[in-house]
């Protein structure tokens, strides 16, 4: 709860439009989401609804399976994220590194425990006068590269049966896959137009247009959203919380918050930069709005769990959730 708070209080300190954003998803996911599908019929929803329960002690069993995996999603998710940011620094570091154009590889710039501030400490500007601007875009694309081989890596993991079959190695491969994919497709859509940061200078270096990195890297980052939440996430639930609708519940939130406010929806702090700004509301909106359309009481959602899964059809009350 700590570390929920931490985040909270980062997001009151950063804007209080995002604080109040958060807040408003947070009714939303754990009481408006569950609530709409309990009325439109949808099946199992009705599972979500606090007061729904046989009993006290079916709430509080069931408030502390979902206080559980937040918390175990939230530590996961910081400890991965900050494993992935010294990865993407050290790649642009270790890079400049062996091109000549940094003494010390080890030496970059460290942020805060959430991700803010790291920079891979890389003199961009002596680089671009010795007139070395390709060397300079390898450098900048050193970092999302990793991002993106690390991105097909993990997939290729959760494809294993060695990895299916051991749910919390599953989890963190899976959230491993879904920070990484939710920085570099944050970067090509959001920052296309800096004239700075990654794609800046890979822009400057190469003397490109900024579009041609935006429309085919927003192109290819939508296909990747389509599979990480079409595909990754019902099998997730399958695998992690099988029957278990309030926990689904929980993962959908959370993914949706990663990548459409965490990372996009941050972009509107940037106002009035154009078209920074426009992208983070472009996350905002996208963050209720898919966390409705990959609702865990979706049929589509509900019948990709079952032909993804290793259980069979759920149970009329969910199984007990085990660390």
């Amino acid at each position: 709860m700590f570390l929920l708070f931490a985040i909270a209080m980062e997001f009151l300190e950063t804007s209080p439009v995002l604080f109040s954003v958060l807040l408003v998803y947070l009714v939303y996911c754990g009481y408006i989401l569950p609530e709409i599908d309990r009325r439109r019929g949808a099946s199992g929803a009705a599972e979500t609804v606090p007061g729904t329960g046989t009993g006290r002690s079916d709430r509080f069993f069931q408030l502390k399976t979902v206080l559980m995996l937040l918390t175990i999603t939230v530590v996961s998710f910081l400890f991965l994220h900050l494993l992935i940011i010294v990865m993407h620094e050290f790649s642009h570091s270790f890079y400049a590194y062996f091109l000549g154009w940094k003494p010390d590889p080890w030496d970059i710039i460290y942020g805060s425990i959430i991700g803010a501030h790291w920079d891979e400490n890389v003199d961009y500007s002596a680089i671009f006068a010795a007139g070395e601007g390709p060397a300079a875009a390898a450098i900048a694309f050193a970092g999302p590269f990793s991002n993106i081989m690390l991105f097909f890596v993990t997939v290729g993991l959760m494809s294993t049966k060695s990895v299916k079959n051991h749910r919390w190695i599953y989890h963190c491969t899976f959230w491993t896959c879904v920070i990484t994919f939710a920085m570099v497709f944050e970067y090509v859509f959001t920052r296309s137009f800096l004239q700075h940061d990654d794609f800046g200078n890979i822009n400057h270096g190469l003397g490109i247009s900024p579009w041609l990195i935006f429309i085919a890297g927003t192109l290819l980052g939508i296909l990747g959203l389509y599979y990480t939440i079409v595909y990754l996430l019902p099998e997730y639930h399958a695998i992690v919380t099988p029957h278990e609708r309030p926990l689904q519940y929980v993962t959908v939130s959370a993914v949706c918050f990663v990548i459409f406010l965490f990372y996009i929806g941050l972009r509107i702090t940037a106002y009035p930069a154009v078209p920074e700004w426009w992208c983070g509301v472009v996350g905002i909106a996208a963050l209720f709005i898919v966390s409705f359309a990959a609702s865990p009481a979706r049929r589509w959602v509900q019948r990709s769990v079952e032909g993804r899964g290793v259980q069979e059809p759920s149970p009329p009350r969910p199984e007990p959730f085990r660390s």
